[in-house]
C-alpha cells in the first residue's frame, strides 16, 4: 500500500498492483498491512480496499496516535513493530 487512510482506504498508485492486491485480499483469511508512517493517513489514485477490509496495521514506533486513531476508529487493530 502507497496509502492508508481511513476515508480513502487502502490505496496505491498503480493499477495493476491495486488489481493484485484486491485478489491477494480476496484469497487470504486475514489481511495485515505493514505502512510507514508516511504512509498513515496518506491516499493514492487507485483504491484497493476499504481499510475495513484489512484485520490489522502493522506500523513503525515514529506513526504518531494522532494519525493513527481514525485508522483504530474504523476497525483496524494496531501492532507496533519495535524497529529491529
Amino acid at each position: 500500500m502507497t496509502g492508508v487512510h481511513a476515508e480513502a482506504g487502502l490505496t496505491t498508485g498503480d493499477v495493476e498492483e491495486a488489481a493484485i492486491k484486491r485478489a491477494l485480499m480476496a484469497a487470504a483469511a486475514e489481511t495485515v498491512v505493514l505502512a510507514s508512517s508516511e504512509k498513515i493517513g496518506a491516499a493514492s489514485a487507485w483504491v484497493i480496499h476499504p481499510v475495513s477490509a484489512a484485520t490489522s496495521l502493522l506500523v513503525s514506533p515514529e506513526a504518531s496516535a494522532a494519525a493513527l486513531a481514525p485508522l483504530r476508529k474504523a476497525g483496524l487493530a494496531i501492532l507496533r513493530s519495535d524497529g529491529g
